[in-house]
């Protein structure tokens, strides 16, 4: 038996070769002499790529127990799943733990003793694996783990990702929205504790299930839409929508923080966002320019790019003046001319505030956050990305993040530097800390460094050190092979 943790997945052919029968248990327990009544409830949801439903008939809960074609069976909070009966539209199993009445009754699955998952073969009932949650704070429904085929291989992940809204939030997000009625005088099913922790499966009361209802809702089209169609990334607003960065407000609500989005940081309608991926992807050569802009905007209005010096070859000048003249046609400066007598560049600079900010460094989240945005966008991975967001914590402290994202439910911190950093690590330290968040996944990207620099930081400090040129591997690693 496998016991994971957080953001880690095992593959259960490497357990049992032609594993085809499973049983996925959730289980909980109260506080020890916690007279407390609460009712909870399992449920799954079958998804497709796009992470979303196929129809009501793909949520699967106590008054829809079975799938349409008998392939995953709900009784007693045990899900009996059939893998090669599943159809191949369908590449997840997300199973889901919530609260009923939550806010009326002021509780939260904090208040339970221990919350797990777990899968075992069906056919001699082994063990396979298990994932205990153990950060659930006031959180009334959460997404417990992923059952997810990868080259036509069953994988589970633990994901421990809660909602303080409840059923209706997760459910909406997953493509089924439902309303729920409450009959008056309802019967209350308490949750059954027994001495045996690790045998202990709560039992359901009919009667009390039969006493609520759900009613399914006509979905209404979200911003998440687009992502099944084509859509030019560096050419849209999709990203300034509330649902799509509600995921996130979301998951610093389950913290007990406090998010303030600015839409306008996503809008990559304009052309901040292609220059910063142009500069970021080729920033050993292009460097000079904007270090020279930067310098050279402080209080002068002309920067030059000199190549009387011999530092560059014909190949690297031709790529330099393409890119002085991409600043010119977007308007980054006002006006571009080259001197082949004393062969250099001119460049007449913008005093604008928001052209001003880019070269003083705002041009690097720019390019965390497209990178993000494009590995994310191509592979088809579900992902929320926000720019410039502020964060009040129940200290009363504020921090503005450059970049956070969820990608497939995992969060994702980038702080950018691109010039002297060395005075802010003890502050992000401290920040990964207040938010619960594995030093993987908290990242502090700088511009210029090298990789044995980057590499050294991280050994040395509680958080994740990279320079542009790691950003796309480390993806790669984090995002999709460690969940292969």
């Amino acid at each position: 038996m496998v016991e994971i943790k957080k953001g880690e997945n095992i593959s259960l052919l490497k357990i049992i070769p032609h594993i085809n029968e499973i049983i996925v248990a959730i289980k909980w327990l109260k506080k020890t002499a916690d007279a407390t009544e609460f009712e909870i409830d399992t449920s799954a949801f079958l998804l497709t790529e796009q992470n979303k439903t196929r129809n009501d008939a793909d949520f699967i809960f106590y008054n829809q127990p079975t799938a349409s074609d008998n392939t995953i069976i709900l009784k007693n909070n045990l899900f009996k799943i059939t893998l090669n009966s599943i159809p191949e539209e369908i590449n997840k199993i997300s199973f889901a733990l919530t609260l009923h009445n939550a806010k009326q009754k002021q509780q939260s699955f904090g208040m339970l003793d221990s919350i797990s998952i777990e899968l075992f073969n069906f056919a001699d009932k082994q063990k396979l694996a298990s994932y205990i949650v153990n950060d659930a704070k006031l959180e009334t429904a959460i997404i417990l783990g992923l059952l997810y085929r990868y080259n036509n291989e069953w994988k589970f992940r633990a994901i421990g990702q809660g909602y303080i809204e409840g059923l209706n939030v997760l459910a909406k997000k997953m493509g089924v929205n439902i309303e729920e009625e409450i009959q008056p005088q309802q019967i209350q099913n308490p949750v059954e504790k027994t001495a045996d922790k690790e045998t202990n499966v709560p039992h359901t009361d009919k009667k009390s299930k039969q006493s609520k209802s759900k009613k399914f809702k006509q979905p209404k089209p979200t911003v998440h839409d687009l992502e099944n169609q084509k859509v030019d990334i560096h050419n849209t607003d999709m990203m300034t929508k509330a649902a799509a960065y509600e995921p996130i407000v979301q998951w610093f609500k389950q913290k007990n923080f406090i998010a303030e989005i600015n839409p306008a940081a996503m809008d990559t309608s304009g052309f901040f966002d292609e220059v910063a991926v142009e500069l970021g992807d080729n920033y050993d050569l292009l460097k000079v320019v904007s270090n020279t802009i930067k310098r050279r905007q402080v209080d002068k209005h002309t920067a030059y790019i000199n190549f009387e010096n011999g530092h560059y070859n014909s190949t690297q000048i031709e790529a330099i003046k393409k890119f002085c003249k991409q600043l010119y046609k977007y308007s980054f400066v006002a006006k571009y001319l080259f001197n082949a007598e004393e062969n250099k560049i001119i460049l007449h600079l913008q005093s604008a505030v928001k052209i001003v900010s880019f070269f003083n460094g705002e041009w690097l989240e720019w390019y965390a956050f497209m990178k993000i945005a494009i590995f994310c966008h191509q592979r088809k991975i579900n992902f929320s990305c926000t720019r410039n967001i502020i964060i009040n914590l129940p200290d009363n402290s504020k921090y503005e993040l450059d970049v956070f994202c969820l990608i497939d439910e995992m969060p994702l911190f980038i702080e950018c530097k691109s010039g002297e950093y060395p005075g802010f690590i003890d502050k992000y330290s401290r920040l990964r800390k207040k938010m619960l968040m594995e030093k993987a996944y908290f990242w502090f990207l700088t511009s210029g460094e090298t990789d044995e620099q980057v590499k050294g930081l991280t050994a040395m400090f509680d958080i994740t050190f990279l320079n542009e040129k790691m950003l796309d591997n480390y993806c790669e690693d984090v995002f999709v092979k460690k969940n292969t």
